[in-house]
């Protein structure tokens, strides 16, 4: 849907591939465990292969067996929701910024969503509620915030929290690799660790290369109105490249001392924590909770934006 869509509105992407490498002898079977939980989901174009074929594709890599995703690409994701938005509007959407949700009620006669400005907002430290200046009645309320989903779920009096999971938020940074050309064609991805997919090799349109994401966990206890002001502390220490280098040579062992600079880091919304498995997007309608008009999606991270529009279509179908 994604390179459809961009094809026809002119927005910027390539169709790369990808490999996901086996460094070593324990990963290659969880390659094999990639592949099968690819087939039940319906992506049949992976294609195992040995380390010498990878490596004969990609001459600066090091592995032992790959997995190529060729249906992999990269997107101008601005350009991607500059679209959306010029869509939006020319579809009579409204657009209120620095407007902020801060909670909401469920009584007998639907759903209230409280709103105030966003500066409003600021004059009320930690998790101390500021006083609704106008407050709406929606017939459909899709909760699509992001970072801050959970928390506005949380400001949701009248849902059973039952539904609502804790948040867990972690932080990943990238590194820019400072030489001009690319060593690789194609994205470049270990195997999936803990909170994360790993630190892979990554290829933006210019043909700049980055290394991330790693993953921080932060300490969660975020408060409400930081969450919705988006306080979160996106900077990069620099220190932190000490960690790239080893993980990053593992598969790219020419990586020289001294080529990676900070980049830029984001934070995941995640629904599982440390050492726990990982979860799926959770998207939640009154089938589950209860509630007419209202839907949830919790943990929509990473992936979501390559998935917004089959999410988009799924939740137009089931609940609109």
């Amino acid at each position: 849907m994604l390179y459809k869509y961009c094809a026809e509105r002119g927005v910027a992407h390539k169709q790369l591939g990808k490999l996901i490498v086996a460094t070593g002898a324990a990963e290659t079977g969880k390659l094999d465990m990639l592949l099968r939980n690819a087939k039940q989901n319906g992506v049949n174009d992976l294609q195992l292969m040995e380390g010498s074929q990878a490596m004969e594709m990609e001459p600066e890599l090091r592995c032992l067996k790959a997995l190529l995703s060729p249906s992999t690409g990269i997107v101008d994701s601005h350009s991607f929701m500059l679209s959306l938005l010029g869509d939006a509007e020319n579809l009579g959407t409204t657009i209120s910024y620095n407007t902020a949700v801060i909670g909401g009620h469920v009584g007998y006669e639907g759903l209230e969503l409280h709103i105030c400005e966003s500066k409003e907002l600021q004059n009320h430290p930690g998790g101390s509620h500021a006083s609704p200046q106008l407050v709406l009645l929606p017939k459909l309320l899709i909760d699509s915030a992001g970072l801050s989903a959970i928390p506005l779920a949380k400001r949701l009096y009248g849902l059973d929290q039952a539904f609502v999971p804790n948040p867990h938020y972690a932080r990943g940074c990238y590194f820019t690799l400072s030489q001009t050309k690319s060593p690789f064609s194609h994205l470049i991805y270990p195997l999936p660790e803990d909170g994360g997919i790993g630190v892979h090799v990554t290829i933006d349109l210019n043909g700049l290369v980055r290394f991330g994401p790693d993953v921080e966990w932060l300490d969660g206890g975020e408060d409400p109105v930081s969450c919705f002001l988006n306080r979160f502390d996106y900077s990069v220490n620099p220190t932190r490249c000490s960690v790239f280098y080893p993980v990053v040579r593992k598969y790219f062992p020419n990586l020289k001392d001294g080529s990676l600079e900070p980049g830029y880091s984001g934070i995941r919304p995640k629904l599982s924590g440390p050492g726990q498995p990982p979860s799926d997007f959770v998207i939640q309608g009154q089938d589950i909770h209860g509630i007419p008009g209202l839907v949830n999606l919790f943990g929509i991270e990473s992936p979501g934006l390559t998935s917004s529009l089959a999410i988009a279509e799924h939740i137009v179908s089931r609940y609109s």
